[in-house]
């Protein structure tokens, strides 16, 4: 099968995919497990389907290598944002083409991974490779609601199914550009979640008689305060290496002006240059935020509550814990907000300095020489939260061609989600190449050891390798031609 009949294939299942209404809330994800346990079953897999809940589904396949290495794990999520059908040009779950896109919930959010990754699986073992390590497929419910039926359910209560040594998310592998220069980003961190919200306390009293200490002014002004001030400055490893990478491709003002966002003094006003959308960006990556997301107060039209609460979706730095972060958003809010945990998960950061990562970097390197390769943090949060307490080394690595005028921050939840299908295509093409060339065995030298041991006449000395090559790699074998990357 060629790579074009690869791509059409893994587009048909990404179709079927998408018209599964599995908008969470509900969720439910079982019909799209239930498909994918078909699709498998038919190419010879014995998926396993784990019901978490009455219809959360999550489907597991493995297929076997040598064990010599740790297994990969590729992750996705059947679960969806809830579309507001009225908004779309197409039908949110009709999985319609139009103009060289497909329109539909979850096209890049994400189950143009679970397709991708559904063929991977399946490439390898219809190429009947030497896999030196385990090739495990998963697709989970409930990630976007914080995964309690999904990737958790899996580490409490199945983790032999999915333990890895690194695993393939969502959130990376697309393609942004700066000021002309085009980067591919694989997503090596992630903040952490600090839901909470803040309570405002007032007297009670009539609505005709206005009391600017209201419980409800009070928290105006506070969330006003908290938009003006923001949380402070905190510039972290993965973020000052995204900054020195990108800037180095700049002109020498672009570059100094970058490297200004890692400064106190600065950074406002590197922002203050930047285009909206890129702004909004950096911002987030070099602080904490919290996002005022849902707000509550009073009963009747006509009566001043005692009392008016706000939420927040707080986001959270690598290294900053709870307190840290409840000490700053009070000092921004003042000293009225009583300020609630809702949820929290540790941000999360790992070396791009990998076997893996290193493969990524090749193979997309090859088909696109002249855009680098960079590790960046998200500034949202994943499922790798859940994997993280097994230890697998997880990167966000969801691979598409995408165009550098899309706005791929608003797709993903936004109205009219749409996947290009040369991107998607392209897309499919990468994430094998990448599963291969992790996962395939070495056979080049055994083939050598065993062409020697055929040619050379009894008694004759075998070539000795080169000293001042790596280990494993002699000279004139395969690994020169790679030695300067």
């Amino acid at each position: 099968m060629d790579s074009k009949e690869l791509a059409e294939e893994a587009l048909s299942h990404l179709k079927a995919l998408v018209a599964f209404d599995t908008s969470n809330p509900p969720g439910n994800e079982m019909p799209a497990a239930r498909y994918l346990e078909g699709v498998l079953k038919k190419e010879g897999f014995e998926p396993m389907v784990i019901e978490s809940a009455p219809q959360r589904g999550n489907v597991v396949a493995r297929l076997k290598g040598d064990g010599t290495e740790k297994p990969l794990l590729l992750l996705s999520h059947l679960d969806v944002v809830p579309a507001e059908e009225e908004h779309w040009e197409l039908p949110p779950f009709a999985a319609e083409e139009k103009d060289g896109y497909l329109y539909g919930r979850g096209t890049v959010d994400m189950k143009q991974m679970t397709a991708m990754s559904l063929m991977a699986l399946i490439a390898a073992k219809r190429k009947k490779l030497q896999l030196k390590r385990d090739i495990v497929f998963a697709a989970v419910a409930d990630e976007e609601a914080g995964g309690k039926y999904g990737a958790a359910y899996l580490v409490e209560n199945h983790p032999e199914l999915i333990e890895a040594e690194y695993a393939l998310g969502e959130m990376g592998g697309f393609r942004i550009n700066v000021r002309g220069h085009s980067f591919f980003l694989v997503q090596v961190a992630e903040r952490g979640c600090a839901w909470c919200r803040a309570i405002f306390r007032g007297e009670p009293g009539h609505g005709s008689i206005p009391d600017s200490d209201s419980a409800v002014n009070r928290m105006a002004r506070a969330i006003v305060r908290l938009e003006k001030k923001g949380l402070p400055l905190h510039v972290t490893e993965p973020v000052r290496d995204f900054i020195q990478l990108v800037s180095a491709k700049q002109k020498k003002h672009v570059r100094a002006a970058m490297k200004g966002l890692l400064k106190p003094l600065t950074s406002k006003l590197a922002l203050s240059g930047m285009d909206k959308e890129q702004a909004r960006l950096f911002y987030a990556q070099l602080h904490s935020t919290a996002t005022p997301t849902m707000i509550k107060a009073g009963q009747k039209t006509n009566i001043i509550p005692s009392s008016a609460q706000v939420e927040f979706d707080g986001r959270v730095l690598p290294g900053q814990t709870w307190e840290e972060f409840e000490k700053e958003l009070q000092n921004a809010l003042g000293p009225d907000a009583e300020i609630e945990r809702i949820q929290w998960m540790d941000p999360l950061v790992y070396t791009a300095d990998t076997p893996l990562f290193d493969v990524i970097r090749r193979v997309l390197n090859d088909r696109e020489p002249e855009v680098d390769v960079v590790p960046y943090m998200l500034t949202a949060y994943t499922d790798a939260k859940h994997l993280d307490k097994l230890g697998i080394i997880t990167y966000g690595f969801s691979p598409m061609n995408n165009a550098e005028t899309e706005n791929f921050s608003k797709l993903a939840h936004g109205h009219n989600e749409r996947i290009g299908l040369d991107a998607f295509s392209w897309g499919v093409e990468v994430l094998c190449e990448v599963v291969e060339r992790f996962c395939s065995a070495p056979s080049t030298t055994k083939v050598v050891d065993t062409l020697m041991e055929e040619i050379l006449e009894p008694g004759l000395e075998q070539p000795k390798a080169d000293q001042t090559k790596p280990d494993g790699v002699a000279a004139g074998e395969p690994g020169d031609e790679d030695e300067e990357d």
